[in-house]
């Protein structure tokens, strides 16, 4: 049955990934793995706890807010995206 709704165009992959904790979720996992390999292999520095973890302490905040309509969802991702890039500003000075 699943292999079935694969080959029927894959809406089922489509609406879970649409799903906003789903891509809120993507967007974090994708940010701690960016900010791990920037850290470790360009900037050379070992983040500490609260710093590398950045991205989790937003995915959290996201999820016990409640939110789940479009205009939160954007605002967390960018929240995510930029209080990463904040992290490995501040720890490549």
């Amino acid at each position: 049955m699943h292999a079935l709704r694969l080959r029927q165009g894959g809406s089922w992959w489509r609406r879970q990934i649409r799903d906003p904790q789903v891509l809120v979720s993507l967007v974090a996992a994708a940010c701690l793995l960016v900010e791990a390999v920037i850290a470790k292999n360009v900037i050379d520095v070992e983040l500490d706890f609260f710093s590398q973890l950045v991205p989790m302490w937003i995915l959290i905040a996201y999820q016990v807010s409640g939110l789940r309509d479009r205009r939160s969802e954007i605002a967390f991702i960018a929240a995510i995206i930029l209080a990463t890039a904040a992290v490995l500003v501040l720890y490549a000075i």
